[in-house]
Parts: C-alpha cells; sequence; structure tokens
C-alpha cells in the first residue's frame, strides 16, 4: 500500500533536500566557478528541485511515464528550435 501522509520527518528531510539543492547553485556563483560549468551546475541543480517537488510535494507518483513524456516534450521542443534557429541568429549581423 502506498503511503498517503507525509510525517514531519520526511516533510523536513525533503525540505533539506530542497535548500541543500539551493545552496548547491549559490555556492557554485560564490565561488566563482567558470561560467558554463556554473550554468549547468545550476540547471541540474533546478532540475533535481523540480523533481522532488513533483515526486514529494504534488505527490505525482502514480503518473511516471506521463510525467516523462510531458517533461521531455518541451526540452525536445527546445532543442528542435535551437538547432532551426542557430543559423538565423549566427548569420544576422
Amino acid at each position: 500500500m502506498e503511503q498517503t501522509e507525509f510525517s514531519a520527518s520526511d516533510s523536513l528531510k525533503t525540505w533539506s533536500l530542497l535548500v541543500a539543492l539551493l545552496l548547491v547553485g549559490v555556492l557554485t556563483v560564490a565561488l566563482g566557478v567558470q561560467r558554463s560549468l556554473a550554468l549547468w551546475v545550476i540547471f541540474l541543480a533546478a532540475t533535481a528541485q523540480a523533481y522532488v517537488i513533483g515526486r514529494y510535494y504534488m505527490r505525482l507518483r502514480s503518473e511516471d511515464v506521463m510525467i516523462y513524456v510531458l517533461a521531455l516534450f518541451p526540452v525536445a521542443l527546445v532543442i528542435i528550435l535551437a538547432f532551426v534557429l542557430t543559423p538565423d541568429v549566427a548569420m544576422h549581423r
């Protein structure tokens, strides 16, 4: 049987994880890490935060396949858009 209610310790662990991921992003900038690496770290931390929020606070557990499809579809569109617009942006001076 799936647990439907969260205990105080579960909420505290989840909140602590979100704060730790936030601190990773802040410390990346504060320590002066190279810009491209800092962006990757910040975006990966934000992706992990979105997953944690969706999984534990919004209780999106039973829709695993649909969640991945809904998450990957916009990512695929952004990648396609980037490849389509790159030649126009590169040639415009």
